[in-house]
């Protein structure tokens, strides 16, 4: 059995799988809203306070994984680690403290892996590929099954609520000011096509969406995201508060102050490149990373 952490900058999760005839098992999975966007302080450094609620979600899980037979145990970060500078101080605390070794991924490799993963579900030839996370959004564009551009930009949907939200869900001018940050990123980069109808949507912010959009729409696909129906739902974010409100709480409460501004990242995304419909994958960067060091050890 495998065991990946993932630490990210908004959860950091524990995942077991099992590989069996080239496919990924989940067996057991744990995830704690850590929020170490959070704590990031006025010097681009995660604060002690962070790195000790780091090593106290690390610690749980390995006494958790001390009771499991795991063959091999893979630990790596994203946004949350990669973007600060004591990165290594970070790395090497939980080294010293806890014996666990942590691989810092780049944002071209986070995308590489995201896309990997990705493919387990669904095998788009074209098209566009998302991530927000809390701490950066990755985009890999391929046609062709053949990746023709990624990067990362350093926007998610925890540090873009501390930069521009003031209470718990964003008002209209602070959607706006979300909406001039993200484009302003986007046209930071290469020109690659102006259009993209199908965006292959990985991690929590995106799956977040379709369980809030089947909620909110129930008569319509409940496995595909539009751009329509990201269009809507960042309308009732602006005009109903309380029904946003409502529906948040009750479906997704332990996103209740990062969703809106992750929705907000991602319809501006699809916006820009004239996106249609988003496939929602289940799998992205944790089963990419596992599943490339599978085939390494094979």
């Amino acid at each position: 059995m495998y065991a990946v952490i993932d630490i990210g900058s908004n959860t950091i999760r524990l995942k077991t799988y099992e590989y069996r005839d080239g496919n990924l098992i989940n067996i057991f999975d744990k995830k704690e809203f850590a929020g170490l966007a959070g704590y990031v302080d006025k010097l681009n450094n995660l604060s002690e306070e962070g790195i000790l609620k780091c090593l106290e979600v690390l610690r749980e899980y390995k006494t958790c994984l001390n009771n499991v037979k795991v063959d091999k145990l893979l630990i790596f970060a994203t946004a949350s680690i990669r973007n600060v500078n004591n990165t290594k101080e970070i790395v090497d605390r939980i080294k010293e403290e806890l014996n666990l070794t942590v691989v810092v991924l780049s944002g071209a490799e986070e995308a590489m892996y995201d896309f990997k993963g990705s493919k387990i579900k669904y095998n788009l030839p074209d098209g566009l590929m998302i991530d927000i996370g809390g701490g950066s959004s990755e985009l890999l564009f391929f046609k062709d099954n053949k990746v023709i551009y990624k990067t990362s930009l350093p926007i998610g949907s925890l540090n873009i609520y501390n930069k521009c939200i003031d209470e718990i869900l964003p008002n209209k001018k602070e959607l706006e000011a979300i909406k001039i940050i993200v484009k302003k990123y986007l046209k930071e980069m290469p020109k690659i096509e102006d259009k993209y109808d199908n965006v292959c949507g990985i991690g929590g912010t995106i799956r977040a969406a379709l369980k809030m959009k089947n909620y909110l729409f129930p008569n319509t696909d409940n496995l595909v995201l539009t751009y329509n129906d990201i269009d809507k739902m960042i309308e009732i974010a602006k005009d109903d508060s309380y029904r946003w409100q409502v529906a948040i709480l009750k479906i997704i409460p332990e996103r209740v102050f990062t969703f809106t501004p992750g929705l907000m990242i991602l319809k501006t995304i699809m916006k820009y490149y004239k996106c249609k419909q988003v496939y929602v994958s289940k799998y992205g960067v944790r089963e990419g990373y596992l599943l490339a060091n599978i085939e390494e050890e094979k």
